[in-house]
């Protein structure tokens, strides 16, 4: 009777992928030597992966198993693989390239973003590019403007903007 498929008695995934390698060699009937010289690798490369991938990049990875007929992917907890994704995480970058924060809310900037035009287009700093994305539009508390606080230049005074 075959022992039953649950998460608990199924290997890592560093292991699961040393196992579609060595299944992959298998079906081909090739050595380790052999399968090393086809694929263009070590043959001690080979055999430390298809014992445990686990201290193998990613990318290595998805290299090793691109034409073995096996592939990584990336699944939800009920086993359904995730192809989308929010549109501004694949493109949307800051002006180094960065990801916005997770926790806001990502927009095609047109003409550029409020701050830039401040700083930068009106402002007294060097003009650099008016970035394409913008993690702009949160409601702003009362009493904050432009990101700043009002407060008294001596102890006892109200709260005053300095100009």
């Amino acid at each position: 009777m075959p022992a039953e498929k649950s998460a608990a008695n199924q290997p890592r995934v560093s292991k699961r992928v040393g196992l579609a390698l060595r299944a992959h060699r298998r079906a081909l009937g090739a050595s380790q030597r052999r399968y090393a010289e086809l694929r263009g690798l070590g043959k001690s490369f080979v055999a430390k992966a298809e014992v445990d991938a686990a201290g193998i990049s990613l990318g290595t990875v998805e290299a090793l198993l691109e034409g073995s007929g096996f592939r990584l992917a990336v699944v939800d907890t009920s086993g359904a693989e995730i192809t989308e994704w929010e549109s501004t995480d694949l493109v949307a970058r800051d002006r180094a390239g960065r990801r916005f924060p997770a926790t806001r809310a990502v927009r095609r900037s047109r003409g550029g973003p409020m701050w830039w035009t401040y700083h930068e287009f009106l402002g007294s700093r060097p003009c650099g590019p008016a970035p394409e994305w913008t993690a702009e539009g949160f409601a702003i508390p009362s009493g904050v403007r432009y990101g700043k606080v009002p407060l008294p230049y001596a102890p006892g005074e109200e709260k005053r903007w300095p100009h």
